[in-house]
């Protein structure tokens, strides 16, 4: 099953164009479900200082344009939490064909943050914290964001059960790698092998955050798509409740539960 709200926060790391009218889908932290819209009269932007002095040289070009914006949310459904965006503004070469420069604004925040996971219900709360932890600084730092990810899996395999640490030779405690837990996780678990599978991608991409700098809000996000579906595996349980009901009708060979006269064929 397609994540739309993955799918929303793909389009929203695009960044945002010029007319507020074209601003993706953004969903609200509050109810989850509703979309938020930009209010226009609190829409704000603001050349920078430096950027309005660098207007004097003679090989200025639009492109050297840039500053800041910030924007209230409101949520189609009146009874919740407003949201403001805080980011950047640039400028750059028009993406239509009817205009040479167009403005660009990029969301370096929002508060309060923006949810990432479609399964936040069903998770342990060490897991959701988080999270969380991350969806407040992915778009202004997905490098430190993508290590909250990691730590989310480490929860996880907290909840499971898997073991922090053994005993090595020389009978001191040491710390199992992630690596070792995950593995751990999916030998003793072989139903959920395929979650597993996720989980030690989501591992990497936080390996990566912990020690480059070069993952972008889109590699993170990938990460917690990974992450989302490994957690719906892993305690939905209305999976198996599916199946059982499916199995129930079958048997009954689609008749209702309290139906007693017999289908001919």
């Amino acid at each position: 099953m397609a994540n739309l709200l993955i799918k929303d926060l793909r389009e929203i790391a695009k960044g945002f164009p010029e007319n507020l009218d074209d601003w993706p889908h953004i969903p609200c932290p509050t109810c989850t479900r509703g979309v938020l819209l930009p209010d226009r009269d609190s829409f704000e932007e603001e050349e920078s200082v430096t950027s309005k002095s660098l207007r004097d040289e003679e090989v200025w070009e639009p492109e050297w344009i840039q500053g800041t914006f910030h924007c209230v949310l409101t949520c189609r459904k009146g009874s919740c939490d407003h949201v403001r965006v805080i980011g950047e503004m640039t400028v750059g070469w028009g993406r239509r064909d009817d205009v040479q420069y167009e403005k660009f604004l990029t969301p370096n925040m929002f508060i309060p943050a923006l949810p990432l996971l479609e399964s936040r219900g069903l998770c342990p709360e060490e897991v959701k914290e988080r999270v969380d932890a991350a969806s407040k600084i992915l778009w202004v730092d997905p490098n430190a964001a993508a290590n909250r990810i990691r730590a989310a899996v480490e929860a996880l395999m907290d909840d499971r059960g898997v073991i922090r640490t053994k005993l090595n030779g020389a009978g001191k405690a040491v710390r199992l790698s992630l690596d070792s837990r995950i593995a751990t996780f999916k030998k003793a678990l072989p139903q959920y092998a395929d979650a597993a599978d996720l989980l030690l991608a989501v591992k990497w991409i936080g390996n990566v955050g912990s020690h480059e700098d070069v993952l972008r809000v889109s590699d993170v996000l990938e990460g917690v798509e990974f992450l989302d579906h490994a957690l719906s595996s892993i305690y939905d349980a209305s999976r198996d409740d599916m199946k059982k009901r499916a199995s129930e009708v079958t048997a009954r060979r689609g008749r209702p539960g309290t139906f007693s006269v017999e289908v001919p064929f």
